[in-house]
């Protein structure tokens, strides 16, 4: 079975903006209700890190919050591994099904 990232093998080319450039909060939601902070993003993924383990393979949506904006993006986790023991944290990148529009600014940083 080949990655995920095959489907996008330019996907590491594009230019990754960091949460805190963004209009959306830092704290977000995979559903089913899993929290994670979310750390950088472009156009087609996610970088996040939780205290709950992220299994790859796994279909989900990523719920981004910020003023009045609410976006929900659907997609599937991607590679994932141990961010930090003390206290225990997992990282892991979430493929979009579709190509997410980025406006930066207004960034808020919750």
């Amino acid at each position: 079975m080949a990655a995920l990232t095959d489907r996008w093998s330019d996907r590491r080319t594009e230019q990754r903006v960091a949460a805190e450039r963004l209009r959306w909060r830092r704290n977000a939601v995979l559903r089913p209700g899993q929290p994670v902070v979310l750390l950088n993003i472009n156009s087609r993924a996610a970088l996040v890190e939780s205290d709950a383990r992220l299994r790859p393979g796994a279909h989900t949506e990523l719920q981004l919050l910020g003023g009045n904006d609410r976006r929900t993006i659907r997609g599937q986790l991607d590679r994932c591994h141990v961010a930090g023991l003390e206290p225990l944290r997992y990282r892991g990148v979430l493929i979009f099904d579709q190509s997410l529009e980025l406006d930066e600014g207004n960034g808020s940083r919750e």
